[in-house]
């Protein structure tokens, strides 16, 4: 018998790890084995649900020689809570991790300068940098340890339909897969959402983000910073060792054409229009995005749910997005397991709409923020700069920094939440 502890929900969970699986008979299939589908497949098998993950690409494996990836997220504490109940965190400390203690904001140093602080809220770290590779490497390998769960790889689906009650999935190989909940972790361009007409709302921002895996030559491996300028953000995350990651917001023409530098070529221009406390630098690897935002309708149907980015993409702003799709992930299993006790039909819409109200908001609100901060900084305005810098001055206070941190990290759910602490 396993229990399992969902953070922020006071519900205790038990599985049982006897059961078998009809072959192609689930209660639930969930396309997309990346992050949030396996967490979402794990959490929800232990609830007794039997899950078949669809996935085109089994992760590669993990080598302590391997060179860094580009993709790499700031996990909070309560995403890291979660990793642990489902048995991956201990997984991907044996690969690698890097904690991060400090965290630094400006645009003008001194005036508009914050650095929040691990023990400003009591902690040893404020989270962990860790390559998205890496984290779907350990879940992957917790997730096929459930014998509730089959994951199916490589598997794509032709075809969703609903069939008396029932959804089914029909493979290109034309395996029929049924069952009660259809759940989309299949990203940005879910075909799940398409499939069943979900629409969304899609913005492009006129910036691009420029990545790059870097040696550094100054220590500095416990802090991750964030610089603004007016053609946009500049952002250091530690990795282990000398390692870090780079990103470099700028327009889209003027990153194709960074991106097309050769690496030391990039290496000196970096330097030279990087803040000094970056230090010299090697490129290991470089990548490119575009950055645009995205929000579905609906997170539900009958039958279907969405987490993650096939719900929602965010601006990668504050490297908040990864652990959005946690959170989806387990107010889903919550919003089910308590159907479950009560005897409601956990599939239908009606139950679902309970995890869209509470999701849609809280990622509509992170999404509204960072469009703040993104269309409050990336700007040369005078008054607009010295109100802003005003605003990240005011963030010294201890009330606000606090605030802050225990939002970023996932210890309380909304802003309200820190207004109740407050007046308590």
């Amino acid at each position: 018998m396993a229990v399992l502890l969902y953070p922020n929900c006071g519900i205790i969970f038990h599985g049982s790890s006897g059961q078998r699986m009809a072959s192609l008979n689930f209660d639930v299939i969930v396309c997309g084995g990346g992050m949030t589908g396996l967490a979402v497949a794990a959490q929800l098998a232990h609830l007794d649900l039997t899950v078949a993950v669809l996935e085109d690409r089994r992760p590669q494996p993990f080598l302590p020689e391997q060179q860094y990836d580009l993709r790499v997220s700031a996990l909070s504490p309560q995403t890291i809570l979660l990793l642990e109940q489902l048995n991956a965190w201990h997984r991907i400390q044996t690969m690698r991790s890097c904690p991060y203690r400090r965290m630094r904001v400006w645009e003008m140093q001194r005036f508009g300068d914050v650095t929040f602080e691990a023990g400003d809220i009591g902690r040893s770290e404020l989270g962990f940098i860790v390559e998205n590779r890496i984290v779907q490497t350990a879940l992957w390998e917790s997730v096929e340890a459930l014998p509730q769960v089959k994951i199916l790889c490589p598997a794509a689906c032709r075809q969703f339909d609903r069939n008396a009650g029932h959804m089914v999935a029909t493979l290109e190989d034309g395996r029929r897969l049924t069952a009660k909940l259809i759940v989309g972790a299949d990203g940005a361009d879910s075909a799940v959402r398409n499939a069943f007409d979900i629409s969304i709302s899609r913005r492009e921002y006129e910036q691009s983000c420029l990545v790059a895996s870097v040696a550094t030559r100054s220590a500095q491996q416990d802090m991750t910073w964030q610089r603004f300028t007016p053609l946009g953000p500049q952002a250091f995350l530690p990795l282990l060792g000398s390692r870090g990651s780079l990103v470099w917001y700028q327009k889209r023409d003027r990153v194709r054409e960074l991106a097309q530098l050769d690496n030391s070529e990039l290496a000196e221009l970096i330097m030279a229009e990087f803040p000094k406390e970056l230090g010299d630098i090697e490129i290991a690897a470089k990548g490119s995005f575009p950055i645009q935002k995205q929000h579905a309708k609906t997170y539900v149907q009958q039958g279907v749910a969405l987490i993650g980015d096939a719900a929602h993409t965010i601006n990668p702003l504050a490297g908040q997005g990864v652990n959005l799709g946690f959170q989806d992930s387990t107010r889903l299993t919550e919003v089910i397991s308590g159907a479950m006790i009560r005897g409601k039909d956990w599939s239908s819409r009606a139950v679902l709409l309970d995890y869209e109200r509470q999701r849609r908001w809280a990622n509509g609100l992170m999404m509204r923020a960072m469009d703040g901060f993104y269309y409050g900084f990336s700007n040369n305005n005078v008054p607009l700069r010295w109100a802003r810098n005003g605003l990240l001055a005011g963030s010294n206070t201890p009330f606000i920094k606090e605030s802050v941190l225990r939002y970023a990290s996932g210890l309380v759910s909304s802003p309200t939440d820190l207004l109740y602490r407050k007046k308590c």
